[in-house]
């Protein structure tokens, strides 16, 4: 190689949709990675060379950047370590288009670029620029389309009554693609119908079949994966006992149709159940619920002095409030919302620690306007008013707060809660001769606002490790319990992978991989999530799917302990 050439690092990007076949020892990530690798060798003479870490993502759609081989990649593009992509082709690396322009405005940033070793660009002209753009398009519409077609030929077959495959329901076997009868199914099925006729309630139910030995069907999948032959739970039953399958039927997003197979649940047993599902509230509580109407409409402010308003979201039956201001729509910078309940159970919180100390109500008096008889009997009602804050029903605490309180102003990363001293004194009954001090008295305190999945959170840190407790996500501890165990198990069984553990558990092997690897987490990482002391970013989606590096260090700096 002429040493005149400056050296062009590549780095190869594989991806593959599903995970069939990546368990053969050369699976197409393999081929993939060897044809770019060719092709890197093919222009040696130009200073490329390939870089040691490989970018893999088996199992992955490209119609997303939540991909951690892709995450890592872009993130060593941005620390300067990779100066050109190598592809098989332009979809390994996305079918969006909109993805595709974020990557592109990084790969510009950093001056990097990438390359199809089948498919010839030149990114650096608008005409190349457009042409690929036209590529990614078509390869978008075709995902689209696809899909819809996927989609009208289940429906149009549903219609027909044809069984369209999916976990096949106890009282049923497959054969030749259609549903037959499994006669002591069936009977298992209506008798768990007549059970639940004389239960009080599906979790009633729940324990009547525990102690019965009643076990969900057990079904062996492709892959030679066992799933099912475990207890009922109350999701199986709920579905077990509406599902109109037993009916003859075939069910499309709600829509019922006549199907070929042959009924298991006579009508009139049927109509009963049915009865009692829609009477006892299927799924919840048939208990009424009186709405929030929102304890701090109308004191509420951001940190610009602007009045945010109550307003919400629905999903299904389900009401979400949240308080946002009205430049939000905007798009302002400045613009933000939050979470009703967050910032009312802050507000409650802080408002009652302040009323149970002593020298916070002082501060609210006007000084030489009380004695020491007067002093003690404000206190007192005051630590009275945070017992009652703390356990009133909703009604009740608002009425507190909507009279004791003047404003909350909501800063970018703290919180100020102005006490209205007049109020307060009003509702403790206070005596009369006793004058509020003129400034109200102020409660301020850190609040972090941050993002746990699609939700915008709004969260007080807590100051010790003690009080850090709160803090605990008991799922992140739950998934190294879990990964714990995996290793335990592979440790007592040498002989055994993860695959063949998940393969006679009837559990997925890909996430139990995920799972097993927390096992080499740094234990200062395990012992600051143990005692609530996480990054509050830190889901266990991202820790399932981050990267962790061997070095103990890194995988604080991966996961954000800084």
């Amino acid at each position: 190689m002429d040493r005149s050439k400056k050296l062009v690092r590549c780095a190869i990007y594989t991806r593959k949709s599903t995970e069939d076949g990546l368990e053969q020892e050369y699976n197409s990530l393999d081929a993939q990675y060897d044809a770019c690798t060719a092709y890197a060798l093919s222009q040696r003479h130009e200073g490329w060379t390939v870089t040691k870490d490989r970018y893999d993502d088996g199992g992955f759609s490209g119609g997303t950047l939540e991909r951690p081989g892709l995450k890592r990649l872009l993130a060593d593009i941005e620390a300067g370590k990779v100066d050109i992509i190598l592809l098989y082709k332009i979809d390994r690396l996305t079918r969006s288009l909109s993805d595709f322009a974020k990557i592109v405005e990084i790969l510009d940033r950093k001056g990097a670029s990438f390359v199809s070793i089948t498919q010839s660009f030149n990114t650096t002209t608008s005409m190349g620029r457009l042409t690929l753009n036209m590529l990614l398009s078509f390869a978008q519409f075709e995902r689209e389309v696809t899909g819809e077609r996927i989609r009208d030929k289940i429906y149009a077959s549903k219609r027909k009554g044809i069984w369209m495959g999916g976990p096949v329901p106890l009282g049923y076997d497959v054969i030749e693609r259609k549903l037959v009868v499994n006669e002591p199914e069936a009977e298992q099925v209506r008798h768990i119908m007549q059970l639940y006729l004389q239960a009080n309630s599906v979790p009633e139910l729940v324990q009547i079949l525990a102690r019965n030995g009643s076990l969900t069907k057990v079904q062996q999948r492709k892959d030679g994966r066992i799933k099912g032959g475990i207890h009922f739970k109350r999701g199986n039953l709920y579905h077990l006992l509406s599902n109109r399958i037993y009916r003859g039927m075939t069910v499309h997003k709600g829509e019922a149709f006549q199907g070929e197979h042959e009924a298991i649940v006579p009508e009139e047993l049927w109509n009963q159940v049915q009865a009692k599902l829609a009477k006892q509230g299927q799924g919840g509580s048939s208990r009424k619920v009186s709405p929030r109407t929102g304890a701090l409409a109308g004191l509420v402010y951001d940190g610009e002095g602007r009045a945010m308003v109550l307003t919400h979201t629905q999903k299904g039956s389900r009401r979400f409030h949240y308080y946002a201001n009205r430049y939000e729509a905007l798009g302002n910078s400045a613009a933000s919302r939050v979470s009703a309940r967050d910032i009312e159970d802050i507000v409650v919180e802080q408002l009652s620690q302040t009323l149970a100390s002593g020298n916070k109500v002082q501060n609210m008096l006007l000084d030489g306007s009380y004695n020491s008889e007067q002093l003690h009997n404000v206190i007192s009602r005051c630590n009275k008013l945070a017992t009652e804050l703390d356990a009133a029903k909703y009604k009740r605490k608002q009425e507190i707060l909507r009279n004791a309180l003047d404003r909350i102003d909501l800063y970018d990363d703290h919180v100020v809660i102005r006490v209205d001293n007049r109020g307060l004194l009003n509702i403790i009954r206070a005596d009369s001769s006793v004058q509020p001090a003129k400034e109200n008295l102020i409660i301020e305190r850190q609040a972090i606002r941050f993002r746990r999945g699609k939700a915008l959170r709004l969260v007080i840190p807590a100051p010790t490790s003690e009080s850090n407790i709160q803090m605990r996500d008991e799922k992140l501890i739950a998934l190294i319990v879990e990964s714990r165990t995996i290793m335990a198990q592979l440790t007592n069984h040498p002989n055994k992978s993860v695959p063949t553990l998940a393969a006679e558990q009837g559990r997925c092997r890909v996430r139990m991989m995920k799972v097993a690897k927390l096992a080499c987490l740094a234990p200062d990482i395990v012992t600051a999530i143990v005692e609530g002391r996480q990054p509050l970013k830190l889901t266990p989606g991202k820790l399932l799917s981050a990267y962790l590096p061997f070095a103990w260090a890194d995988q604080k700096r991966v996961l954000g302990f800084g």
